[in-house]
This record gives C-alpha cells, structure tokens and sequence, in this order.
C-alpha cells in the first residue's frame, strides 16, 4: 500500500497541471500577432516533400525554415483557419509534457520526492518564459525544448540512436539545439557511466559532428551580416542581454545572479544544470537585437535542474519555504505581463477584424496601401494577414510612404487603411486615382 508521502506527492502531481491551467487559461484569449500572421500566409502551402526533404537534409537553411516548428502552423491552420483558441491547447499541453520529461530526467539523476516536484513546479509555474506557451509564434522554443530534454533522457537510458534523432528534431525546431552536445559532453564528465574504468566520451562524436557542421555552415552562409539575426561578440552586447535574461529568473532586476551560490553546492547535478544554462544562454548572449522572454525557455529548464539538485542538499523546510515564497510574487508577475498580452492581442484583433469584414464585402482589390500600423506589427504581418484574406499569396501590402506604394494609389484602385493607434480603429476605403483630365494644372512661373 502506498505510504503517506508518496500519496502526498502523487496528489502533487495531480494538482500541478491544475494549477498551471488556472494560472495561464486566458491565453486563450489571445490574439496573433505578426510573425504568426507571416508563417500562416505561407506555411499551409507547402507539400508533404517539402517537409520531409527539410527534415532530413543535413544543409544550414538560408531562409530560416525549422520544418518541426513550421509543421505545427500546417496542421493547425486545417480547419481551424484564424480562429485563435485551437492554436493554443497544443502550446499548453506541450508545455506540461516538457515539465513531464523535466520530471523524469530528475529522477534518472537521483533526484525524487519534493525536491523533484518542487523542481518541476518551478519549471511548470514560472512566468519567466511564458510567451514561449502563449504565443504560437514561439512554438519553436517550445519543441526544441521537447527534444532536447527528450535527448538528454534517451542518452541517459543508453538510446543512443533515439537519443540522436530527437537531437536532430531539436535543431530543427530551432538552431539554439547546436550547443546539445555539450550539454551531454556534460552529463558524461559529471554523471555518465564509467566502461572499463574510463568515460566514453566517443559515443557522442556524431552529435558534435552534425553540431560542428550546422555551426559552421551558419557561420558562412547566414545572410544576417548586419541586421538583428547578428551575431555580435562585443562587450556591449552582454551589457543588453545579461541584464534582460538575468531579470527573467525571478522577474525583478538583477535576480539572476542568485544562481551564483549554486556554483558553490557540491553538487554534480548542480553544476550538470548550470553547465546546460550557460551553454544554451551563449548564443542567446550575443544576439542583443533578438531579446525575447521565451528565448529563455530552455535555459530555465536546466536551471529548474540545478534548482532541484540543491534542494536535495537541504531539508525538505527550506525548499518549501523558498517555493511558497516565490509563488505569490511569480503570480503577481505572471498576471501583469498576461494583460499587457492580451492588451496588445486585442489592439492586432481590432485591426485584422476591421480588415477581414471590409475584405468580405470587395473581394477583388487585390492591394492594400496601409497608414499606420497596430501596436508591434511589422510590415510582414500586414502583408501576412491581406495574403491569408485572399486565400493566396503575392498580393501586394505598401506603407504609404514606400516608393511602390504611390505608384499604387496612382495606377488604380487599391484599398486604403488608416490606423488610430489611439482610438484602436482601422478605417478602410477604396482609393482610385483621378484622371488626367481632373487634375489640376501645375502652376506656371510668372
């Protein structure tokens, strides 16, 4: 018969997943913004061959293509369309299954009981990431995540080749995956079986192979030279982006240097989970132009294991004192950003809806001359949503002040949106250019 504490931990577990719906249910209330209006424009048309060619193909994609990631806009967009809701249960439900595999790989370290539960609740609860599950834009941190904790689990029970095949789809879901090897060189110096008296550290060969290969080919061919994709090795990068992802642990200035005290916890879990932060935090650190909070997702995941391990060092007090501590503050946070979220969703929903009624009713104006845009939209996401109200792509999405744009409004009819950022309105009309013989004659010099 079970003891009390496991039945204790049990309802525990039970309970999570409860919690984190209750704490993150409004998402369903969201709204796409651009780059998720971008990807829907194109992503549905493209064949299974595609897919599967991009899959397996061993080559750096110039275009940015992450076949694991994109294949997600595919499927949702059958049938479901616009309609936001759908695109959100398989954000959450993923999310709590990294949390299940977090789990697990803190049991395969020895890790059990609380300080494994409190672990994952940290990692399952936490709003330092939270777009990552919010946003479908971010689906791609989301399932390198899946795969990568996945890999780090199938290496530890000995599934080499399974072990290698989630490593792949982690690099496909996103480029951050190419610093897994060193992730599991990690696990074996610290924690990796001994054969015949020695680590065998050769296995993981073709894991550095394939990294060392798509790291060099995005060295030599990433056409980001100088843009925010830029890798930028400068001090003056890390005097943006530490502090942004040093704030995201706790969500208050400056907390992330409260990991430093795990440096010193003799813990080789402890030091397996801080090796993996900073080795997936490197590439994040000197890309100060792409700071995004689900950026830290997978770093958070190895802190979470840091976290657990030196809980274990501890009486079980301390760590519940600790986490009970921190839940009401992670709240308090978690609901501040959650409604300026939605307070943006709602300014991108009001436009594209205005947009999408005016479309019902003209359906052959095929260009759109914009004044204005909503909230942190990007041209790419106007010309994202007029190509999926057209059902196609190519139609043209001008600013107004574009060269191309003016030789619209003069060469025939194309719609014309004006944005209030203000009152949150999109007023659309039918713009058709004069003919000659209305206009007026230019002045003449005296």
């Amino acid at each position: 018969m079970p003891s009390p504490g496991y039945r204790k931990l049990l309802l525990a577990g039970l309970l999570l997943p409860l919690a984190f719906i209750a704490l993150n249910y409004r998402a369903y209330d969201g709204y796409f913004q651009d780059d998720e209006l971008d990807t829907l424009s194109w992503a549905p048309n493209l064949g299974v061959s595609h897919y599967a060619e991009n899959f397996v193909k061993p080559f750096f994609d110039r275009y940015n293509f992450r076949p694991t990631g994109h294949l997600y806009f595919t499927l949702m967009s059958l049938g479901n369309g616009m309609d936001f809701p759908p695109y959100v249960t398989p954000l959450l439900g993923t999310h709590l299954l990294n949390g299940l595999l977090l789990f697990l790989l803190l049991r395969r370290m020895g890790i059990v009981g609380w300080p494994a539960m409190g672990g994952t609740a940290f990692f399952v609860l936490s709003g330092a990431a939270m777009d990552a599950y919010w946003k479908p834009m971010y689906v791609f941190d989301l399932f390198c995540t899946t795969f990568c904790l996945a890999s780090v689990l199938l290496w530890t029970h000995r599934q080499r080749v399974l072990s290698f095949v989630a490593f792949w789809l982690a690099y496909k879901a996103k480029e951050l995956a190419v610093m897994l090897p060193i992730v599991l060189l990690a696990w074996e110096f610290w924690l990796g079986d001994e054969t015949e008296g020695r680590k065998r550290y050769w296995r993981l060969w073709p894991f550095f192979l394939a990294s060392l290969s798509f790291g060099l080919q995005g060295l030599i061919f990433n056409p980001n030279k100088n843009n925010d994709y830029t890798f930028r090795l400068e001090i003056r990068s890390l005097r943006l982006t530490v502090p942004f992802y040093g704030r995201r642990l706790l969500m208050f200035r400056g907390s992330g240097w409260l990991l430093v005290p795990l440096l010193f916890v003799r813990d080789r879990r402890v030091w397996f989970g801080l090796a993996g932060m900073m080795a997936f935090l490197s590439l994040l650190l000197f890309l100060p132009g792409r700071r995004f909070e689900a950026y830290a997702y997978l770093p958070l995941a190895c802190v979470a294991i840091a976290v657990a391990a030196a809980a274990t060092r501890f009486q079980p007090i301390w760590g519940a004192l600790l986490l009970a501590a921190w839940l009401p503050w992670n709240v308090l946070q978690v609901r501040k950003e959650q409604r300026e979220v939605l307070r943006q969703d709602d300014v991108a929903a009001a436009f594209v809806e205005s947009l999408e009624a005016w479309v019902r009713t003209h359906p052959s104006v095929q260009t759109l001359v914009y004044e204005g845009m909503p909230g942190e939209y990007h041209h790419w996401g106007i010309t994202g949503i007029w190509n999926i109200l057209h059902k196609g792509s190519g139609m043209k999405a001008l600013f107004r002040d574009w060269p191309e744009a003016r030789e619209a409004l003069n060469s025939g009819p194309v719609a014309y949106v004006r944005w209030d950022n203000v009152a949150r309105k999109a007023v659309v009309s039918i713009h058709s250019p004069l003919p000659q013989n209305t206009l007026a004659p230019t002045p003449q010099p005296k």
